[in-house]
């Protein structure tokens, strides 16, 4: 199940920091809560790009508000007379107003069906890896919650598709989007990330849970046995249905709590994408016991959604209903059987829309296209207005207090959240101990960054070890903390976490480590500037996708910096081809070639099988000195030349020659458009190479080439293996400087 997974992951976290390694010596800094903004009436409208956190505190309540017209569109000219805002019914005046507008526009226009026009540019390849983005950079905070406890067969489908289109057609840059199961965990696929190659792995494994919620309209068939005994045993099944459709109902809201608490890290109004058949919240049988054990569930969502900035949306992914017995109604449906199906379709809604319409969302039914549903919630929240109000000390009692927010001006629509409990953020615990420093970096949504630190993992089959990640960490030290040692040296103190983690969740492999170092005066000025690098290997059981995550933390100052990298490991057993890892790095020896047009790449590119295996140094001892050009870093000059080369497994061989028929080419993207290709290039082997394990190494001119971030995207085709797996594939990031 969905939190099992987790308890998991957080055991074994939690194991390691508890070991000797991770002794707590020393205590950490806490965090200075964020100061409290206000704005008075007389600087009523308050225009910011950023987006603003909401806060439950003694000094200040906050509510996000969204207003529309008669043609659901934002109203964006309010002021702060223009609101009134009431808990429990008594009137509170505003210390704080502020109107949010994010950066990126939101069509409304309808999702379009058609075929890409041939003159507009390509899409980029699904395969290609996505920036990581900044905080200050986030637009829009998505989390697509799947109620595979309670969706149909062929609502899980109709799921599928519709995340399909999403991240293909309707996500931006600047999107921070995650897709979770309620039911049957995807592991350490559901984390937020802008990479699309996460959110397509995601939902390629999203698959329909026979034991969900039927909320499906049924019809009962009259012609029946309507004997006493045929009575009770139908009795006895509804009080077993009622208990397991109860439990379910409570592992759906269990799931959008623990997402909601996730998301209240990030700044700004978050949105939660509810997909699900529906879920009950009055008791079939009119137990006031369940109802309420559902409504209690329900209020503490609505105030955790308050406190972490989250509004839900839900999308009811039954899609339209004709309320018609379709071929698999066994029987003769009743005179009734009707009626019964829509009343229990209306019934199917009532938690959905009471847990947006409480959030301040709403929810999107009837319908066979919820993408259009999903530009509207998007759509939503492009703008929003932000009141605060200073509560009474009888406020913060640990009851649910109940919100209305009214507009003055006639004709509008308000949207806001209902109500909060009475407890102030101060007393929620913050990190403090070393363990709970590194286990808050690891789990936070996008990563502590404090601390700066880069990652890159690299598959090899090792001719030694077999098939490992061999993971390249480099270090920036001009955040970190040197102490003085006994003889004028600069001591630097350090933990290194690293996970990888299957796509069940499960820590695949971990490795840990103190680092200890000094440096004289000239070492510690290189590595100012330069960094560390330090690389560890991973042996991996199985092939599959493995999210690599890392924690790095400074002892002296307590500050953390976490990286996240998502890598599929090729199964070498099946004998399809296969690649390593494209390792990029400045050739030894530049060769000769022509000048060409400036400002671009050369056509000089020359590559050729190597003698030795493609591999990076044997792992275990940091580093330190220039490590631009090379596999940790890989920021080139506007001149010169990149080396890049791959491992290339199980070519097919022709059983005349001996030969394989192996072609490569190389491309090079920026921005998701491809802005250079080589031709492609025919393979030959040397006498005595092995087809089924050989090395290419390829080598490209830059010439004045425009400063930025790029994509090197290494292309291998077999000739002579089937199409469906003919083709592979590798990429690696690179900076022009």
């Amino acid at each position: 199940m969905f939190k099992n997974q987790r308890i998991l992951v957080i055991l074994t976290i939690a194991g390691l920091i508890m070991t000797e390694l991770w002794s707590d010596r020393s205590a950490a800094q806490s965090q200075t809560p964020a100061s409290v903004k206000s704005a008075t009436a007389q600087d009523p409208v308050k225009q910011t790009a950023d987006q603003e956190s909401l806060r439950i505190n003694t000094q200040l309540v906050q509510i996000d508000v969204v207003v529309t017209d008669k043609k659901n569109k934002h109203v964006q000219n309010l002021t702060q007379d223009d609101f009134e805002v009431m808990v429990d019914g008594a009137p509170q005046s505003l210390t704080y107003f502020s109107q949010i507008n994010l950066k990126s526009a939101v069509s409304r226009e309808k999702p379009s069906r058609k075929k890409r026009d041939a003159n507009s540019p390509p899409a980029p390849p699904e395969s290609m890896p996505t920036r990581l983005i900044e905080p200050e950079e986030v637009q829009r905070t998505i989390a697509f919650v799947v109620d595979d406890l309670g969706l149909s067969f062929r609502s899980t489908e109709f799921v599928r598709e519709t995340l399909r289109k999403f991240v293909a057609e309707q996500m931006q840059e600047g999107d921070l989007v995650a897709i979770i199961r309620t039911g049957n965990g995807l592991g350490m696929l559901e984390q937020f990330t802008s990479d699309k190659r996460v959110l397509y792995s995601a939902i390629e494994r999203l698959t329909w849970n026979p034991l969900s919620r039927d909320m499906m309209p049924g019809y009962a068939d009259g012609s029946a046995d309507v004997s006493q005994d045929a009575a009770d045993n139908q009795s006895t099944l509804d009080l077993f249905e009622e208990f397991r459709e109860t439990s379910f109902t409570t592992g759906t809201l269990g799931t959008v709590g623990f997402v909601m608490q996730g998301l209240r890290a990030l700044p700004g109004r978050k949105s939660v994408v509810l997909l699900s058949d529906g879920f009950r919240i009055n008791s079939r049988s009119n137990d006031d016991n369940t109802t309420q054990l559902i409504l209690n569930q329900m209020q503490n969502l609505i105030d955790q959604a308050g406190r972490s900035g989250v509004v839900v949306y839900s999308m009811d992914a039954k899609g339209l209903q004709a309320y018609m017995p379709g071929a698999d109604t066994g029987g003769r449906p009743s005179a009734s059987s009707y009626s019964d199906a829509m009343d229990a379709a209306q019934e199917a809604l009532e938690g959905p829309v009471y847990l947006s319409k409480q959030t301040g969302g709403f929810v999107v039914r009837d319908t066979n296209d919820l993408n259009i549903g999903i530009q509207e919630a998007l759509y939503d929240q492009q703008s929003y207005y932000l009141l605060g109000f200073d509560p009474d000390d009888e406020t913060f009692d640990r009851k649910f207090h109940k919100l209305k927010v009214k507009v003055k001006r006639p004709g509008l629509t308000v949207r806001a959240r209902a109500g909060f409990f009475g407890v102030a953020e101060e007393e929620l615990k913050k990190p403090e101990t070393r363990g709970e420093q590194l286990l808050t970096g690891l789990l936070d949504p996008l990563g502590r960054r404090e601390l700066p630190i880069r990652m890159t993992p690299y598959y090899f089959n090792s001719t030694k070890t077999g098939p490992i990640i061999r993971t390249l960490f480099h270090i920036d030290c001009s955040k970190l903390t040197f102490q003085e040692g006994s003889k004028g040296e600069k001591l630097l103190k350090l933990d290194l976490a690293a996970f990888a983690f299957d796509e069940t969740g499960a820590a695949a492999d971990v490795t840990a480590h103190r680092i200890n170092l000094s440096f004289d005066e000239e070492q510690y000025r290189r590595v100012l500037t330069d960094g560390i690098s330090y690389h560890r290997d991973f042996k991996l059981k199985k092939p599959g996708s493995y999210q690599f995550r890392a924690i790095l933390r400074d002892d002296a100052s307590g500050q953390t910096g976490a990286a996240s990298q998502f890598i599929q490991a090729p199964d070498i057993n099946k004998k399809y081809m296969a690649l390593s890892g494209l390792v990029l790095t400045a050739p030894k020896v530049s060769p000769s070639a022509p000048d060409s047009e400036k400002g671009a790449v050369t056509s000089d590119e020359v590559g050729v099988v190597a003698k030795s295996q493609i591999e990076t140094s044997e792992a275990g001892n940091a580093k330190f000195g220039s490590t631009t050009a090379t596999p940790y870093v890989r920021q080139f000059p506007r001149t010169g030349w990149i080396q890049y080369g791959a491992a290339i497994y199980n070519a097919v061989a022709d059983k005349k020659t001996g030969q394989p028929k192996i072609t490569v080419q190389a491309e090079i993207y920026q921005n998701g458009k491809r802005i250079h290709q080589f031709q492609p290039r025919q393979l030959t082997l040397a006498a005595g190479v092995n087809p089924k394990h050989f090395d290419y190494v390829g080598r490209l001119r830059l010439n004045n080439f425009p400063e930025g971030e790029y994509l090197l995207r290494f292309i291998v085709i077999d000739g002579l293996a089937k199409k469906k797996i003919a083709r592979a594939e590798q990429w690696m990031d690179f900076s022009v400087k």
